[in-house]
């Protein structure tokens, strides 16, 4: 490929090639010509021949750098990059390589550092920034996100689109790479620098530091603003700036103090005292996310006093009757394929182990190994630590096997107590055989079921959580933080995201329960009818009155707070949306989908899905999906005649849509309905693909047998693992 000589050079030089690397422009088109046939290791070869006679120039410099980025040798790049930078200490692509070579070595802070130089030296030269500057930045935002540096990443994105840098989709696709980063809630509140409020001594410097700010200086604004404590004193727009820019930069724990100074001033509301707090628990989070006390998995090995031969299988045998008879054992199924394509031989058995209560309450899970090639029998007890200590007396004694300690590694999960608390698992029995259906709109047994295994998660939660160290509290536990007015903003903090972002409406209701235990005084209701206009937090819309808002505000508010995760308010404004008279069909279609998602009973459920049916007429909509929640539902509900209805009329009337079809196998799969039978079947009429007509029989079949549903049986999963969702038109 020709080279223009009077583009940039591609060594971030600042001149044309034609006045910078003349004598290289047939090299550069070879090494263009071998990239793009995607032949890197023969470019690469061929740049390192080149610097050989050439050394020192910036072009070979900066792609050599680039390939070796490009064929995953980091360790190499790093050094490159270096020697990159040594020579050209100014270059904005020397620095912008030292940024990824950093990020990819999780140095975050260094790498914000160098492309904050990097950005600021184009600017120097009075320069758009080039291509290839641009294509660095969009890396360090996926690497930014991917570690959890959310404001290093979030900049990037607002300096792209302040520049005008990219395409629009380019940076649309970054935002979106942000936003499904796992965005802790307090940092999804966008913080903005604030200009300085009337006058003062200092006003100069501080109008300096923000203009350097603006100009995407960020550095030298945050050095100037630095300087400006001494003699600022409380000034909340410098600290705030402070903060904004630190978490741009990448250095997180300056952010949180920070935040947590701005929270202490007299002049700060008690609600942004308590979201500030939360933002800097999240940083202190962001900057040390291994911060005790954590909950770890854990695992501890037993070996099992078993013959040889076959004596010793049927020692096992014995052995596994025993804990099967044991009480506090249920056996699990687990996939030996998976096992054996990691190269490790499989357990003979696998169990879970449940404490003594009622409900047992699920511990650990213990496995079984027979006599191996290269180890002996074993007994294998994995689960959280904390849960590993509490069932190992019981399954020494079922196993007659001793522990030794627990095998716990840097590589192993952990988790917050507060998480850890609120995974609780218990076991919940379901009844031995098929029960009669419900009446209908009267719950079902499976209702009955969830409703007693969120009670146990709650009652067990409410119970332990005021009492247990958390490490958002530095190691306090909530009635001890309570005592500390400081340290009780981070309790309300924690309870706020906990009631806003709570995706099931039974966990949000547990926080606010926890409020009122705790005796955290409820917050008011905000009266604000233009949240938008107003500036009110999103955190906070689950306060607003949902009535006073009108029409546009409620969608606003409905669609943002889905999109942002601050699920109680999507449900607060779903059901305001959903009551108004003026609310358009579309808008019904969508607030009854959100319900329909979150509810709790089954009988509710199937009040919102005949709603939806109602305006799917109205709307003339393809009421296919539809019919798949509603079966979902029936066989949870062990509805039979209901299900063979709902399937008799998919054959029926949507037996040509391949979405449909294809979401309906999966519910005949999660009800344990076997499918391999069906595969290759047509359906009548001629259409192909699985046969929805040809499953009527077999799911009246495992109706009759009792399979249609199982409580807490493992073919419960999902098998394609996606969420479940009402189709909404376009």
């Amino acid at each position: 490929m020709a080279i223009d000589t009077y583009a940039p050079c591609p060594g971030g030089t600042g001149k044309k090639i034609k006045f910078c690397c003349a004598d290289l422009v047939g090299d550069l088109e070879q090494l263009d010509t071998l990239v793009e046939g995607d032949q890197i290791s023969a470019a690469l070869d061929q740049v390192k021949r080149l610097e050989e006679k050439h050394p020192g120039r910036a072009c070979l410099m900066a792609t050599r750098t680039k390939l070796e980025l490009a064929s995953k040798r980091y360790e190499e790049s790093a050094a490159s990059s270096m020697a990159f930078l040594d020579a050209f200490p100014d270059n904005p692509l020397a620095l912008g390589h030292a940024a990824i070579t950093d990020a990819l070595a999780g140095r975050m802070q260094e790498a914000a550092a160098s492309f904050d130089k990097a950005r600021a030296s184009a600017a120097a030269e009075g320069k758009e920034a080039s291509a290839e500057l641009v294509r660095i930045a969009a890396t360090l935002v996926q690497a930014a996100a991917q570690l959890g540096h959310i404001g290093f990443a979030q900049g990037i994105v607002d300096w792209l689109g302040e520049s005008g840098l990219g395409t629009d989709e380019e940076r649309r696709l970054l935002a979106a790479i942000v936003g499904s980063s796992g965005v802790p809630a307090a940092l999804r509140t966008r913080m903005r620098l604030e200009p300085l409020e009337g006058d003062s001594p200092w006003r100069v410097e501080f109008e300096a530091a923000l203009d350097h700010a603006r100009h995407w200086r960020l550095a030298k604004a945050l050095t100037t603003f630095r300087s400006l404590k001494a003699v600022a004193g409380e000034c909340r727009q410098l600290f705030t700036n402070i903060a904004v820019i630190c978490e741009m930069l990448a250095q997180p724990f300056e952010a949180a103090e920070a935040w947590l100074a701005v929270a202490k001033m007299t002049g700060t509301s008690p609600d942004d005292a308590v979201e500030m707090t939360g933002r800097a628990i999240a940083l202190e989070n962001e900057a040390d996310p291994d911060r005790s006390p954590l909950v770890r998995f854990a695992s501890r090995i037993a070996p099992l006093a078993v013959p040889a031969g076959e004596e010793g299988n049927a020692t096992i045998d014995l052995l596994e009757d025993r804990i099967r008879h044991a009480g506090r054992f249920d056996q699990a199924a687990f996939d030996r394929a998976q096992w054996v394509s990691r190269g490790a031989a499989p357990p003979r058995s696998a169990w879970r182990v449940y404490d003594e209560g009622s409900p047992a309450r699920l511990l650990a899970t213990l496995l079984i190994f027979g006599r191996q090639t290269d180890r002996d029998p074993e007994a294998v007890l994995q689960g959280f630590a904390a849960d590993i200590e509490q069932a190992r007396p019981a399954v020494e004694a079922a196993v007659g096997c001793t522990f030794g300690e627990e095998m716990t590694t840097d590589a192993m999960p952990a988790v917050t107590p507060t998480n850890w608390l609120m995974g609780s698992q218990f076991r919940m029995k379901p009844p031995t055989s098929a029960p009669a259906p419900a009446p209908a709109g009267q719950p079902s047994v499976f209702d009955s079921i969830l409703d007693e295994q969120r009670k146990a998660t709650w009652d067990r939660f409410l119970a332990v959580w005021p009492d247990t160290p958390l490490p958002e509290l530095l190691g306090k536990t909530p009635r001890e933080a309570l005592r500390d007015p400081q340290a009780a903003r981070r309790v309300e903090s924690l309870v706020n995201e906990g009631e806003a972002t709570s995706r099931r409406p039974d966990a949000s209701t547990a926080w606010t329960a926890l409020r009122e235990r705790l005796g955290i005084a409820p917050p008011a209701t905000i009266e604000s009818t233009h949240p938008f206009d107003d500036a009110v937090p999103p955190l906070r819309w689950h306060r607003l009155d949902m009535a006073k808002l009108s029409i546009d505000e409620l969608r606003g508010v409905l669609v943002t707070s889905l999109d942002a995760g601050f699920e109680k308010a999507a449900g607060l404004a779903a059901e305001a949306l959903a009551a108004r008279s003026d609310a358009t069909p579309a808008d019904r279609w969508e607030a009854l989908g959100v319900l329909e998602e979150r509810a709790a009973s089954s009988v509710r459920k199937l009040e919102i899905i005949a709603e939806l049916r109602d305006i799917a007429k109205t709307l003339k909509a393809n009421d296919g999906m539809l019919d798949v929640a509603e079966l979902r539902v029936r066989m949870q509900r062990g509805d039979e005649a209901d299900a063979v209805r709902l399937l008799e009329h998919v054959r029926r009337e949507h037996g040509r849509d391949q979405q449909v079809i294809q979401a309906f196998a999966e519910v005949l799969m999660e009800a344990g309905v076997d499918l391999s039978a069906l595969a290759g079947r047509s359906m009548p009429g001629g259409a192909g693909g699985p046969a929805a007509g040809a499953a009527i029989p077999a799911a009246a079949s495992a109706a009759e047998a009792g399979k249609l549903w199982t409580p807490g049986g493992e073919s419960s999963a999902s098998a394609g693992g996606e969420k479940k969702v009402i189709w909404t038109p376009n």
